[in-house]
């Protein structure tokens, strides 16, 4: 399940990330923007890593996690509904919240380490970093598919 998730979610934020940008020099029909969208996302991710991780402390980490995931979905929804919109203000707000995705899926890591035998440590944090390699590099591939799909409903 945890490389699964890697995978996707390692898609899911190599993709959106790329996308954002894109969209953002769209919107703004230049280019002096475009790289406001990765520092907002990595901004949103390093305050969620905060979050994320003191709950997981008091709740436990599947509280945490499911925590995080979910305001990473919130911002990918976001993000959908400023691009439909043409609403700027709301790409950027969604690309700060869509950077929670990226801090669980880095907290996520561990989690196969926790849960692994201590002899199968190692071996279950390379699978899980390599899911989220496959998921990383198959993302922004999938972007032309995905958006012709989308084009199409």
């Amino acid at each position: 399940m945890l490389v699964t998730a890697q995978i996707l979610s390692g898609a899911g934020l190599a993709a959106g990330i790329t996308v954002g940008a894109l969209l953002a020099q769209d919107m703004l029909a230049s280019t002096s923007l475009s790289g406001l969208p990765s520092a907002l996302f990595t901004i949103g991710s390093a305050a969620t890593a905060v979050i994320v991780g003191r709950v997981s402390q008091r709740l436990g980490r599947r509280v945490g996690l499911s925590v995080g995931y979910a305001a990473g979905a919130a911002g990918s929804s976001g993000v959908v509904i400023a691009a439909a919109t043409g609403n700027v203000v709301l790409l950027f707000i969604s690309l700060f919240v869509y950077g929670a995705g990226s801090a669980t899926n880095l907290q996520a890591r561990y989690a196969g380490a926790d849960l692994a035998a201590p002899q199968q440590r190692g071996r279950a944090v390379s699978t899980v970093l390599v899911a989220t390699t496959v998921g990383a590099v198959a993302g922004p591939n999938l972007v032309t598919a995905t958006g012709g799909l989308a084009a199409s409903l």
